[in-house]
């Protein structure tokens, strides 16, 4: 992957952090540099910077004298088998500055099956990159990484020490064949349950005798057989009466799925459902046999799939850690040992993606539970989105192998915004309309979050970008940047002070889902004199009427006001002037004829009140 010159000294401006090494490298390679190869190829990848000294805190530039021979003699100890562990396709490039010739070397992510990348031909000289540190694996470490590289899969390993005839619960085989056998029309039904446990490949041969795999214990397995596969709870599900910003260790939570499950998965997804029905905020009836919903509203189906993802895709490996699920009455969260094998972007696309059970993940799929093979997290922001939240958040630390998931309980468009983008003298789609509301919320937005707030496909989500870019709602920082932030003047008044800060110098990235926005922009084509940016309970009223056309008339004795000038000039022309209202006769204001409509703005501020109206009503007659 190249690096431009900008991007390069965008990067010096910066601060050294997880994808990027700067080393001085003035005659020769120095030593460290094997240590940086191996760290990041046992990330995420990055670059690695020679001719770059540090002083006082700060880069600065010097350059590398005989840079070819310095160039030639690191490729060279990357590619010998005696000193990196495996091949890794670097790529380098030359930068000639003003101050010296500059050596960057993409060194690119290992393979799974790779890791751990070691030196000198010791499985424990391995590294990882933690912030701007090359730090030495843990045994832990190694650990989670031959798990995640081994073949077969964890789950697909036997368990010769277990009786094949009495490892398996037999309630739960039951239950798991009656959910089939409505699906494959008893296709199933003359085997024994052992025969059937074959089929569904949870026992095997081995040395003419059945033994049962880690993944049909995992699924099916007696409590006292599931013990032996798995130390520790399946998942520790905490309920806490506040806010997350209220969280912290002293906090005790209101109620706890306890004890937690140390059951087969099957038996803890039952427990687990129930629990999350007794604290919904939309509690339903759901069937006690199945656990399904037809008609399963979206914060359902957001949590059922989440709470699956975390079922079945969680490192069984990893006993020292335990996932879990904490309800805050602001959002959830899900947290498992174990990160994703796949980046967030293809997570959200369509498509099979490697996992990291498979066996297990097959088991829960045949009977339905889980979408579609590979939709499981597109599921998941696909119901947010209906729901009209904030988009929902993911964290895939390849350092610490785990993976979090946050799912929060807030609008994405207010009142305030829809005000704001009425006012702004551009038309914006209902996709438009949700990326500018996340950036007046985030100050920026990369191409996975559009992808993730509309659902659309990189080329659609690039052309929409540009679309706004042409608006000069937002701008690309530095050609190439995987992210676009908010237009400087919208910056000013959507953004508190502490979020600009906090966003200096960080737009420039290395990614290969760079925004492309190849287009002109004309500062200056949106408005951002912003005037009207709360609704009156009266202004609420008009907007309440105002979905088919009203007389002034009409509208003014709704409100119960009595004078005609306050009504026009306090209430009714402040939302024509913001865009909310339309006249249906523009070009004769003052017509006897005229009346007055909601704009498409207009119509959404309504629907949005109606939602939020319908919502408190509900939580009221659920208490």
């Amino acid at each position: 992957m190249s690096m431009t010159r900008d991007e390069l000294l965008a990067k010096l401006n910066s601060i050294e952090w997880d994808d990027i090494e700067f080393k001085e490298a003035l005659w020769e390679v120095p030593k460290s540099a094997l240590s940086t190869v191996s760290a990041f190829a046992n990330t995420s990848g990055g670059h690695l910077v020679f001719g770059v000294r540090e002083a006082n805190g700060s880069f600065v530039v010097q350059g590398v004298t005989g840079a070819d021979r310095v160039q030639d003699n690191f490729l060279g100890l990357v590619r010998d088998a005696k000193k990196v562990s495996v091949f890794l396709p670097i790529t380098s490039q030359p930068l000639n500055l003003s101050e010296g010739t500059v050596l960057v070397f993409f060194i690119p992510e290992a393979h799974r099956s790779e890791k751990p990348v070691f030196l000198d031909g010791n499985p424990k000289n391995a590294f990882i990159r933690r912030g701007g540190r090359d730090d030495t694996c843990t045994g832990d470490e190694l650990l989670r990484f031959m798990r995640d590289g081994a073949g077969p899969r964890f789950d697909g390993q036997l368990v010769p020490d277990l009786n094949v005839e009495r490892c398996f619960d037999p309630t739960t085989v039951r239950w798991y064949r009656k959910r089939l056998s409505e699906r494959d029309s008893g296709r199933y039904d003359t085997l024994t349950d052992i025969e059937f446990l074959q089929q569904m490949g949870c026992v095997a041969e081995q040395e003419d005798r059945l033994v049962a795999n880690r993944a049909g214990v995992l699924a099916f397995g007696t409590d006292a057989a599931f013990r032996q596969v798995l130390q520790r709870p399946v998942v520790d599900f905490r309920v806490y009466q506040g806010a997350k910003a209220e969280y912290s260790s002293s906090v005790r939570w209101i109620d706890r799925l306890d004890p937690m499950p140390e059951e087969n998965l099957f038996k803890t997804w039952q427990a687990v459902i129930q629990f999350y029905n007794k604290h919904a905020d939309h509690p339903f009836g759901i069937d006690a046999g199945t656990l399904f919903r037809a008609d399963a509203p979206p914060d359902y189906v957001s949590f059922r799939e989440a709470a699956i993802n975390l079922l079945i895709h969680q490192d069984f490996g990893d006993v020292g850690r335990k996932p879990s699920i904490l309800f805050f009455r602001d959002q959830t969260e899900f947290f498992n040992p174990g990160d994703a094998f796949s980046s967030v972007e293809h997570l959200i696309d369509p498509g099979e993606k490697p996992v990291r059970n498979p066996s297990v993940v097959s088991l829960f799929r045949r009977i339905g539970l889980s979408e579609q093979a590979g939709s499981g997290v597109g599921a998941i922001y696909a119901s947010w989105r209906e729901l009209g939240n904030m988009l929902p958040t993911i964290e895939n630390d390849r350092v610490e192998k785990t993976f979090l998931l946050r799912l929060t309980n807030e609008k994405l468009l207010t009142e305030a915004q829809l005000l704001a983008q009425a006012q702004i003298g551009v038309r914006l789609t209902e996709q438009e309309a949700a990326v500018f509301a996340y950036l007046a919320r985030k100050g920026r937005v990369t191409l996975v979050d559009v992808k993730g707030l509309t659902g659309l496909n990189s080329p659609d989500a690039v052309r929409l970008v540009q679309r706004l870019t042409v608006q000069a709602l937002v701008e690309v920082p530095v050609a190439g940047s995987p992210m676009v932030r908010l237009a400087e003047p919208f910056r000013q008044r959507f953004l508190p002070e502490s979020t600009e800060k906090s966003q200096e110098n960080q737009w420039v990235t290395d990614s290969t889902d760079a925004v492309q926005a190849t287009v002109q922009v004309t500062p200056g084509q949106a408005d951002t004199s912003l005037a009207l940016v709360q609704l009156s309970a009266i202004q609420r009223v008009i907007i309440e009427l105002s979905d088919t056309p009203r007389t002034g008339a009409e509208l003014k004795e709704a409100t119960g006001l009595r004078h005609r000038a306050n009504f026009v000039t306090q209430h009714l022309n402040p939302l024509l002037a913001a865009g909310v209202l339309r006249r249906t006769i523009p070009q004769k204001p003052t017509s006897p004829m005229q009346q007055y409509a909601l704009t498409e703005i207009g119509l959404r501020l309504k629907a949005l009140h109606s939602q939020s109206t319908a919502s408190d009503v509900e939580r009221q007659s659920t208490k």
